[in-house]
């Protein structure tokens, strides 16, 4: 019995460990990301991409995953949404060669200029009329590092991946690079050697053995964003797990593994689902639960959310949970544009912050959130809105657009409280409006917004747009009128000037006699008291769970004075801080800071009975420091000596 209670606890412990969060694995990700398609970061939409709407798309591509190189043809069906439209257009790189372009059928003129291809149609096109056009092509696609299109090895067997995000669909295919137009439908043929395997998109319809060759059919019936397009093939083996539905539906998983991988993968199907069963609770059933959910191993230095099926580096569970979770906030709902990544990487930085909260006991949720505020507070600066699309590296950046963005919505929780927070997910996530279809900023804002009943503006103009984050002092005391009152003063200074003061919701527990109450704080301008308690408190914590993006001074207890008769002056200079106690208060008192010549350094207006008055900005030297209220005045010499 020893024996087997010892070993228990030995593959317990060894799981947990397999789960704990990476403290990197934000800035992992950001800077794989960041790496890719440095070249096309220039890139801006069309806009004569407003001319049509992709109805349906049927890709062909011959490839071999030791051969960097494809051909094949892409046909697409498009409505046109203006009269008169006479020139339709694709992205696709000048490197490759278009061979030939029809239109309706039959062969047309074409243009490959600037990366685009100008298609001439056979007639000027009248609004909501139906064109057909189908481009030819082949070629090296461009080798971009981790971009693309890669050939490589696995086991010193070939593969070959792609992976578009943000700017790189037009490497290796003819297409609509767009945020405004998702393809209403897709049809992938993949054709190869026949030792390997394709996967794609969608549900797999057929694969077709003939002469050497192997041709797959995959069928996506979703819209879908052209950079989520991709497909990975080599020696792959293949299995299923299912997800069973309360409706007697199952949710297939659907797995293309390397060999060498194979046995590991199959050991992580239990929390795999796991994952896939909490997302489903907690907002509403995968999207995709027609056809598939899956995962293809690639040698890309971690995962890419490709629709109905993500490409994965490993299995681990970090990575499934935050590939998973763009299937809802990435791909169901996608970003209208590159300024607002942070709905595709905070969300589902987030979501997988909410897998620690809500899987394996919580246990490393505390954990989740430490390594979030560590790397947030790293370094003083930085929106979560990205300025300048045209900088990959920005717009990956783990600090700002994962792990920032996945806090802001934290944050955001404990303004709206659980139930409206998750709400107003919900109600984001069924809006016909962006569902299956592209979001903005606004548009989610306004989700919550309407859920909460009030306006977000000031928060996301601060958290959002702004820069930084506040650090807190927080100081309490007893009421001088009645010392059994134990009050706090917040004050708050800023890590960025962009943002003048963060108006929180501050979290502070009061511990008295080994027992605590939390207490919920509107901070909304400096040096704000509170009461805390009616009697004497041993203790306060700011923030003990964890909810802002902030750092905090030491709380301490200050000096107790009883209401005095004269002007109490009380320097603390390891806090850059001068505490200033009235008799009265009227609100005329004036505070002043002198040097030894009489220059007047610092005048300002007493601010309550019992204030705290900051002097960061005198250098070291001697100071004479002087209070005057209506009916006193009192003058005192200090020392400013910082290290």
């Amino acid at each position: 019995m020893k024996k087997f209670v010892f070993l228990l606890l030995i593959f317990a412990f060894q799981f947990v460990q397999a789960q704990a969060p990476d403290p990197d694995f934000n800035d992992k990700m950001a800077l794989s990301e960041g790496q890719n398609h440095h070249k096309s970061a220039a890139f801006t939409e069309s806009d004569d991409y407003a001319n049509y709407d992709l109805i349906y798309q049927r890709l062909n591509f011959t490839v071999d995953p030791a051969v960097n190189y494809i051909s094949g043809s892409v046909y697409s069906l498009v409505i046109f949404l203006k009269d008169n439209v006479s020139i339709i257009r694709f992205d696709l790189v000048n490197s490759m060669v278009v061979d030939s372009v029809k239109c309706n059928n039959e062969r047309t003129t074409f243009q490959h200029l600037s990366d685009k291809i100008s298609v001439t149609l056979l007639m000027s096109m009248p609004k909501n009329s139906i064109g057909k056009i189908e481009v030819f092509y082949h070629g090296l696609p461009p080798q971009n590092g981790m971009g693309s299109f890669t050939v490589s090895k696995h086991n010193n067997v070939p593969v070959l991946w792609t992976l578009s995000e943000p700017y790189g669909a037009k490497d290796w295919w003819p297409c609509k690079e767009s945020l405004a137009d998702k393809i209403d439908s897709l049809d992938v043929f993949i054709t190869c050697p026949s030792q390997y395997k394709a996967a794609s998109n969608g549900k797999l319809i057929s694969e077709q053995i003939s002469l050497g060759s192997r041709t797959a059919h995959w069928q996506h019936r979703f819209p879908i964003a052209t950079y989520l397009v991709g497909i990975a093939v080599t020696n792959y083996e293949t299995y299923s797990d299912f997800l069973k539905l309360p409706d007697g539906r199952k949710i297939e998983v659907l797995n293309y593994i390397y060999p060498e991988y194979l046995a590991t993968a199959k050991t992580k199907s239990a929390e795999i689902l796991s994952v896939l069963s909490f997302y489903n609770s907690k907002f509403i059933t995968y999207p995709f639960a027609s056809e598939k959910y899956g995962h293809a191993q690639f040698g890309w230095g971690g995962g890419m959310e490709h629709q109905t099926m993500s490409f994965m580096t490993t299995l681990e569970f970090e990575l499934v949970a935050h590939e998973m979770a763009h299937q809802w906030f990435g791909d169901y709902i996608t970003l209208a544009s590159w300024h607002d990544i942070w709905l595709n990487e905070g969300f589902a930085t987030y979501l997988t912050g909410l897998t620690y909260e809500n899987l394996m006991n919580g246990v490393w949720w505390p954990v989740w959130k430490n390594n979030q505020i560590a790397r947030i507070t790293s370094s003083p600066g930085g929106s979560v809105y990205v300025a300048d699309t045209t900088d990959i590296n920005r717009i990956f950046n783990g600090r700002l657009s994962y792990s920032k963005g996945a806090y802001l919505l934290h944050m955001l929780r404990w303004e709206m409280g659980d139930t409206l927070f998750f709400r107003g997910l919900k109600n984001y996530l069924t809006d016909p409006a962006v569902a299956n279809g592209f979001a903005s900023q606004e548009k989610f804002v306004k989700h919550m917004e309407t859920v909460a009943g009030n306006s977000f503006a000031g928060f996301f103009k601060d958290w959002y747009y702004g820069e930084g984050y506040p650090v807190y002092q927080l100081t309490y005391f007893p009421d001088p009128e009645n010392p059994a009152i134990q009050k706090l003063r917040i004050s708050q200074s800023q890590s960025n000037p962009s943002v003048a003061f963060f108006e929180m919701h501050v979290p502070v527990r009061v511990w008295k006699d080994g027992k605590y109450k939390d207490l919920r704080l509107y901070h909304t301008q400096q040096n704000q008291e509170f009461v805390i308690s009616g009697e004497r408190i041993d203790s306060i914590q700011f923030d003990p769970e964890k909810w802002l993006i902030a750092k905090a001074d030491k709380v301490l207890p200050v000096q107790e004075i009883s209401k005095p008769e004269q002007i109490q002056i009380i320097p603390d200079c390891s806090t850059n801080r001068i505490r200033v106690i009235l008799p009265d208060f009227t609100g005329k008192e004036t505070f002043r800071i002198f040097d030894l010549n009489g220059r007047t350094i610092l005048n300002r207006m007493v601010q309550s009975k019992d204030s705290r008055i900051e002097i960061n900005e005198l250098r070291n030297g001697i100071y004479l420091v002087e209070v005057q209220t209506i009916n006193q005045k009192r003058t005192k010499k200090i020392r400013i000596n910082s290290n």
